[in-house]
Order: C-alpha cells, then sequence, then structure tokens
C-alpha cells in the first residue's frame, strides 16, 4: 500500500511542484492549502507523515501542530516542519525540520526515515 502524505502549504506553486514529485516517488499526496483546510482533512486522509510548512509572523501554523499533536488519534503522526527561517525549530518535539529552499534529494531521506 502506498504511503499517504498531507502536505499543508499555503503557496500552491510549491503544491504544485512536490505532488508529482511524491507520485513519481511511490507515495500518496494530499494537499492542503490552508491550516484550516489541512485539520479538516486528516480524518479522510489519514496520514501516514504530514510536511506542515509554517510561515514566520504567523502563529497559526504552531498552533496546527499543537493542536494535531494534542489529539490521542494524532499524535503518532510524524510531524516535519518546513519553513524559511530556523526560528520554528523552538516548536518542542518537532519529528524534523527542513529549512527551505530544500533538496529534494534531502526531502525523500527525511520521508524514507520516516515512514
Amino acid at each position: 500500500m502506498m504511503k499517504r502524505i498531507l502536505i499543508i502549504d499555503e503557496d500552491n506553486d510549491w503544491l504544485s511542484a512536490l505532488k508529482p514529485f511524491f507520485e513519481r516517488s511511490g507515495y500518496h499526496p494530499s494537499l492542503a492549502n490552508s491550516y484550516p483546510e489541512g485539520f479538516a482533512i486528516l480524518d479522510k486522509v489519514q496520514p501516514d507523515l504530514i510536511f506542515l510548512d509554517i510561515q514566520p509572523g504567523n502563529p497559526n501554523g504552531q498552533l496546527l501542530y499543537k493542536k494535531i499533536k494534542g489529539q490521542d488519534k494524532y499524535a503518532h503522526i510524524p510531524i516535519v516542519i518546513t519553513s524559511h527561517t530556523a526560528d520554528t525549530m523552538k516548536i518542542s518535539n518537532t519529528d524534523a525540520f527542513l529549512k527551505k529552499p530544500f533538496q529534494l534529494s534531502g526531502l525523500l531521506s527525511t520521508l524514507q526515515h520516516y515512514l
């Protein structure tokens, strides 16, 4: 069975670029271009891993991270934080962090590590 990945990022161009990459790599990606949409589709998608972009100065990404990790039915899902700034590394218990821009090979190795 293909592993399911949920990508939550407000950059539609980035989402459009990542989807075919994940598909070619043998994963089933689901995309959400907002934090509320990402949380709303968690039950439907049942991801094996989440990529969550956190934007500097916008607390919603950090709040979503805490909301997901705070619920027993989602707490086991690894969340890889992506961001343009290293400030987001301050989130406690982060599974992994990738600073944008990053190489797709680094993205793939992070995926393989957690899946």
